[in-house]
């Protein structure tokens, strides 16, 4: 009994808390006394919230566009201004002992065996010009030069014509047979001496794209002239060469006192302190200098490279001077 008792107390507490709640229980709205319920306000929406607008992400860093390197503009080389190398530009107490070894159309020449010989027995380095005819001619003596390891060889034309007034085509077969003749030795040439000294800037253009150098020489040692002694040629070259010299003599036997005076012409120049080195040795390590003519005392000899007037563009030949005009003339 008492249990049923407390049940039914507690279930007439219940009921009094919702007559007095409601159902919403204490959270629900009042209710005023007159029993009308009061509508709640209803809610005031919230003032919008401005926003910033929304940030693209930044693009990907991009390098500003690099203008291509290019190289400065060449000024194209005046053809005019071409000069051969007479003197070559080195601090160094060297020169180079060139021979010429020409052959023309109608004379294949010799060869000055004693004049090899005194080179083989100094030691002395030298480079030939040969012509491409004196190459053909002389089979067993191009045999001997090449196995030299002091000697190189240069072009002098195939058979000796007058270079500067050729055209282009001729001047190129001229080149070409020559270093034709060198290949079957295994041999070619370092640079090219044009015959009698004659020379034309458009000549010296031509040689450029043959990749060949275009030398002459600021010593001439007289030794193709019928006149000359041993003592005039010790004289033309001992006291006339410095640094970077190129001395012209003949090893195709026109030197007629070549072999007389070279021994004098050695001892002496080394005593001046100079050493004798490869012509190709002096254009790789040296500048060049345009040819300066040297005046040959006391005897007539070859002068100096005589220098044409500069042609441009490319014409077909230049006023180069004839053989005729020079003294001793005759093949160099």
């Amino acid at each position: 009994m008492p249990l049923v008792a407390g049940l039914t107390l507690t279930a007439l507490h219940a009921t009094a808390a919702v007559a007095g709640f409601g159902w919403g229980g204490p959270f629900s709205p009042a209710v005023p006394a007159d029993g009308v319920p009061v509508e709640s306000p209803a809610p005031t929406p919230a003032a919008p919230v401005s926003l910033p607008p929304p940030v693209s992400p930044p693009p990907a860093s991009q390098p500003p566009p690099v203008e291509a390197i290019r190289p400065p503009p060449r000024e194209p080389e005046r053809i005019g201004s071409l000069r051969p190398i007479g003197l070559i530009a080195t601090r160094e107490p060297a020169v180079a002992i060139t021979f010429d070894a020409c052959a023309t159309r109608s004379q294949v020449y010799g060869f000055d065996r004693k004049v090899f010989d005194l080179l083989k027995r100094e030691r002395i380095p030298a480079t030939i010009f040969v012509s491409g005819r004196w190459v053909e001619g002389h089979p067993d003596v191009m045999q001997e030069l090449a196995a030299d390891p002091l000697i190189e060889f240069g072009d002098h034309s195939y058979d000796h014509p007058h270079m500067a007034h050729l055209p282009v085509a001729r001047v190129i077969e001229e080149i070409d047979q020559t270093e034709a003749a060198l290949a079957k030795y295994g041999k070619h040439s370092v640079a090219f001496r044009p015959p009698y000294g004659e020379w034309s800037s458009r000549l010296i253009y031509v040689l450029q794209d043959l990749r060949l150098p275009t030398v002459t020489w600021d010593v001439v040692s007289g030794d193709p002239s019928a006149h000359t002694t041993i003592d005039g040629m010790v004289r033309n070259v001992v006291p006339k060469a410095r640094a970077g010299s190129i001395i012209i003599f003949h090893i195709n036997g026109r030197g007629w006192k070549t072999a007389d005076a070279l021994p004098s012409i050695v001892r002496q120049l080394r005593e001046r302190g100079f050493r004798f080195a490869p012509l190709s040795e002096l254009l790789a390590s040296g500048g060049v200098v345009a040819p300066v003519p040297i005046p040959v005392a006391p005897l007539p000899a070859v002068p100096g490279p005589a220098e044409g007037p500069p042609v441009t563009p490319i014409p077909a030949a230049s006023n180069a001077p004839s053989s005729s005009t020079l003294p001793g003339a005759g093949p160099q």
